[in-house]
C-alpha cells in the first residue's frame, strides 16, 4: 500500500473531516488510485442508512405518540405535546421523502419488522 494511502486511511480514524476533504480534492483531481476506497465506500453506505434509520424512528415516534394520545388522554389538556410531537415527525418523514423518493419504497418494503418492534415496545407501557 502506497505511503500516501495509507496516510490518508490514518487520517479517517484521526480527523474525519480532512479526511473528506483530502478526498474530495483526490476525487476532483482524478487521483483516483490515492483515494481511501474503503471507508469512502462505507461511508456512503452508511449515509443511505441514516436516512433509513431515521424514517424508522420518525415513524416509532408517531406509532409511540398515537398509542399514549389513544390510551393516556385521560384529561382534556393532557396530549397536546403528543400531538405536536406527531405532527413534527410528519413533517420530517415528508420532507425526507421528497428529497430522496427512492427511501420511501425501501421503507415499504423493508421496515415492517422495525415498527412491529416498536408496536410491541409501545404496548409494554400499558
Amino acid at each position: 500500500m502506497d505511503t500516501k494511502t495509507q496516510n490518508l486511511k490514518e487520517l479517517y480514524e484521526k480527523d474525519f473531516y480532512l479526511w473528506v476533504q483530502e478526498n474530495l480534492r483526490l476525487l476532483k483531481n482524478k487521483e483516483y488510485d490515492l483515494v481511501d476506497w474503503e471507508n469512502l465506500l462505507e461511508e456512503i453506505e452508511d449515509m443511505g442508512q441514516r436516512y433509513l434509520d431515521s424514517v424508522v424512528s420518525f415513524m416509532a415516534v408517531i406509532l409511540e405518540h398515537l398509542y399514549k394520545w389513544e390510551n393516556f388522554r385521560d384529561r382534556e389538556y393532557v396530549g397536546h405535546s403528543w400531538i405536536k410531537s406527531i405532527n413534527n415527525a410528519r413533517n420530517e418523514l415528508d420532507t425526507i421523502f421528497e428529497r430522496h423518493p427512492s427511501i420511501r419504497k425501501k421503507v415499504s418494503r423493508g421496515v415492517a419488522h422495525r415498527l412491529a418492534y416498536c408496536c410491541k415496545k409501545a404496548c409494554k407501557m400499558v
